[in-house]
């Protein structure tokens, strides 16, 4: 039996006008009232109210209702006060109980990536990693998440700082051929480590955004290559840029996809 959900009116109608004139960007009182079936009297309330408090308000000159500036403010402070490593846990959870791997979320920090959530897959082999331990950019998938979507001159930035040590024989060393391999990274929305880091590891990156929609963490799936094989890498992918999706949601993204 569903729950009853119990709703003010007026709070309702209030939400309503907000929500519209998000999809609009702007209506005159007339569209308002009219569009969402609300009375004149109430209507005329309620934007008044919404005015007086910057809620909404006049778009240039014209008569016609946008959305105030108090919002984003609100917005910008709700943002700022999330915590993703809380966010990202369950999230991280969930992929681990689906694929039985050991999943991590990462940020960038300068010129490296800082594992800030760990969440330990159930197979016997345990990954040598660590909340607070630092990654390599190039030779991680999501160290190359980290980098894919920086614009060029950013890229180049950091690029300039890194060294592109070989820590394995599939290690990629040139800096010519990681370019493109970020490219490639890019276009598909989702990176791999393929032993490139350490002998027998294979790992699956991707990125999670934030409100404009800039990656700002990435998520991963480890294991070991033997776990992680041909049929896994098609079915991993779609299922880790999913999890991404859903927590960059939950961080106020409105990017659905996220290449």
């Amino acid at each position: 039996m569903k729950k009853k959900v119990y709703q003010v009116p007026a709070l309702t109608k209030t939400l309503d006008i907000l929500e519209l004139l998000g999809r609009t960007k702007e209506a005159s009182f007339t569209e308002i009232h009219t569009k969402l079936n609300i009375p004149k009297s109430s209507a005329f309330q309620i934007l008044n109210t919404l005015k007086s408090r910057g809620y909404i308000r006049h778009a240039g000159e014209s008569l016609k209702f946008s959305l105030g500036f108090r919002l984003f403010e609100l917005g910008m402070q709700a943002v700022s006060r999330l915590d993703i490593r809380a966010e990202a846990l369950p999230s991280l959870r969930d992929l681990m109980m689906k694929t039985k791997q050991t999943c991590h979320l990462a940020i960038l920090d300068e010129t490296e990536g800082v594992y800030l959530v760990k969440a330990e897959g159930t197979q016997p082999v345990r990954l040598n990693s660590w909340e607070g331990r630092r990654l390599p950019l190039h030779s991680t998938s999501m160290g190359k998440v980290l980098l894919a979507w920086q614009d060029p001159a950013k890229l180049d930035e950091i690029l300039k700082k890194i060294e592109l040590t070989r820590f394995t024989e599939r290690t990629i060393t040139s800096l010519a051929k990681f370019k493109k391999h970020l490219e490639a990274v890019r276009e598909r929305g989702w990176a791999l480590d393929d032993e490139e880091n350490e002998p027998h590891i294979r790992c699956l990156g991707s990125p999670v955004r934030n409100i404009r929609g800039e990656v700002v963490a990435a998520i991963s799936i480890s294991g070991l290559a033997s776990q992680i094989d041909a049929s896994r890498l098609l079915e991993f992918p779609e299922m880790l840029k999913e999890t991404c999706r859903q927590l960059s949601e939950k961080i106020g993204s409105k990017f659905a996809e996220t290449q």
